[in-house]
């Protein structure tokens, strides 16, 4: 959405740049109202400029907006799966020793 600032700000690039253009070639004009027409084209250039390439960074802006939210939305996914408490195993077959030391710790334990 095109704002009055910005439009105020191009149309005040536009006076300056015609400015510059007029101070680097040195041209001197014999009446102030032909300078006018100069600056308003030149402001004009860059107001249309302006509200031209607006609209093309506002869908830039929602598109990437669009594209960060996905990501975000993804990576509370990705935490959300590596957020667990690691519970021992206590299945029989989860022996995490090994079988001859379990055998060596029963047969080699004191006699009560």
């Amino acid at each position: 959405m095109p704002s009055t600032a910005g439009f105020l700000l191009s149309g005040l690039l536009g006076a300056a740049a015609r400015r510059f253009q007029v101070q680097l070639v040195g041209k001197n004009y014999g009446r102030s109202w032909d300078r006018v027409t100069g600056y308003v084209l030149s402001s004009t250039v860059f107001v249309g400029g302006y509200y031209i390439f607006d609209g093309y960074i506002e869908n830039n802006r929602k598109l990437l907006e669009r594209r960060l939210a996905i990501l975000r939305e993804q990576r509370a996914l990705k935490d959300a799966f590596y957020e667990f408490e690691e519970v021992p195993d206590h299945r029989m077959t989860a022996d995490k020793r090994g079988r001859f030391f379990s055998l060596f710790d029963r047969f080699g334990a004191p006699y009560k």
